[in-house]
């Protein structure tokens, strides 16, 4: 059976920085609400930390945003907040 990862055995290293990856329907309105639930967590600077790319077709982009975060648990934090928003489809 495999170990579960804690807070206490990570193999990341904290302070770090750590690419959030999700999913969405292509919007403002999506992309701005991902961001905004991010910039709850950490500080972003959205020209710089943010990267977005469109699907072939163009209705689904995929949003990296490069944050810095002190723990384990910051990290979970922000993944579970990410993902429970509506427009999030998937996360990596």
């Amino acid at each position: 059976m495999a170990e579960t990862i804690t807070s206490e055995n990570t193999p990341l290293e904290f302070p770090c920085d750590f690419p959030i990856k999700a999913m969405i329907r292509t919007s403002e309105a999506a992309r701005d609400a991902v961001l905004s639930v991010v910039e709850e967590h950490v500080e972003i600077h959205r020209g710089r930390d943010v990267r977005s790319r469109a699907s072939r077709n163009g209705r689904y982009e995929s949003l990296t945003i490069s944050v810095r975060v002190d723990s384990r648990d910051q990290l979970e934090r922000i993944y579970a907040d990410v993902r429970a928003l509506d427009a999030v489809l998937m996360m990596l």
